[in-house]
């Protein structure tokens, strides 16, 4: 048993708690994981980092250690007052109780420059739409999500994993996997494995591509585009694109193309 573990495990124990699976608590337990995950995020004394999850504190504090200021959301006060108890040898930690889907970081003037984060899997995809959504971005953005979504973030045209998510994040950020997670790194252990994602927003889109489109193309993956998108009134042959092809083949560039008729 891992120190990470067996200290996770009593901490526990002493407050007669045990982790909700309704808010995906899954709690890091490998060492050598929480090495990978700070060492991806390239952390410096000047950095003021995001965490979306405070958990027990064990990525919050590896963090305080080497930055500026951590700032760890948590909706479930009860782990927040557990994870203070630990860390609160920490003058650099700003708790706040709240959801991230609440948060609203220009309320608080963007006070963060980095977000790393072992986020619950059930909200993952409406979490890195928040971050790439919003109109100041963050200069690095470092996830442990579950593995098919990090796979579906990655996936190239032509692949069965690419869809409208994937045109999503690499319009907005250079994305890619730094590590690949085993679900034995968690207690409890989750029933799916985890990679730790790599996003570096971009200051705006790569291409003006239209949403809707997207949506509508991706919305019945085995029908052609010229079924797809028959709404949206599309000058195939003037855009030099194929209408036989399926959503799963077209490039950003050729969808930027169908989103302007």
């Amino acid at each position: 048993m891992s120190s990470l573990l067996k200290i996770t495990k009593e901490l526990l124990a002493v407050h007669n708690r045990r982790p909700r699976k309704s808010l995906g608590q899954n709690f890091l337990v490998d060492p050598q994981v929480l090495e990978r995950i700070v060492d991806t995020a390239q952390l410096s004394p000047d950095d003021i980092v995001l965490e979306i999850g405070t958990g027990l504190g064990v990525l919050t504090n590896a963090m305080a250690e080497k930055v500026c200021k951590v700032i760890t959301l948590d909706p479930d006060l009860e782990m927040l007052g557990m994870a203070k108890s630990v860390l609160g040898k920490h003058g650099n930690i700003e708790f706040i109780p709240e959801s991230f889907l609440e948060y609203d970081p220009c309320l608080r003037g963007w006070p963060f420059n980095k977000i790393v984060a072992n986020v619950p899997y059930y909200i993952t995809t409406p979490i890195i739409e928040k971050i790439l959504s919003w109109e100041k971005k963050p200069e690095l953005v470092i996830l442990t999500v579950q593995k098919e979504v990090a796979e579906r973030i990655v996936s190239n045209p032509g692949t069965k994993k690419y869809g409208s998510f994937s045109v999503f994040v690499q319009n907005k950020a250079q994305s890619n996997i730094a590590s690949l997670v085993s679900r034995r790194s968690f207690y409890p252990a989750p029933n799916v494995e985890s990679a730790i994602l790599v996003l570096k927003p971009y200051d705006k889109p790569l291409y003006d591509i239209d949403e809707k489109v997207v949506r509508a193309a991706f919305s019945q993956r085995r029908k052609t585009i010229r079924n797809t998108l028959k709404a949206f009134n599309v000058d195939f042959e003037k855009k030099g694109i194929d209408s036989s092809r399926r959503a799963e083949t077209l490039s950003l560039e050729e969808l930027q193309e169908l989103s302007h008729s």
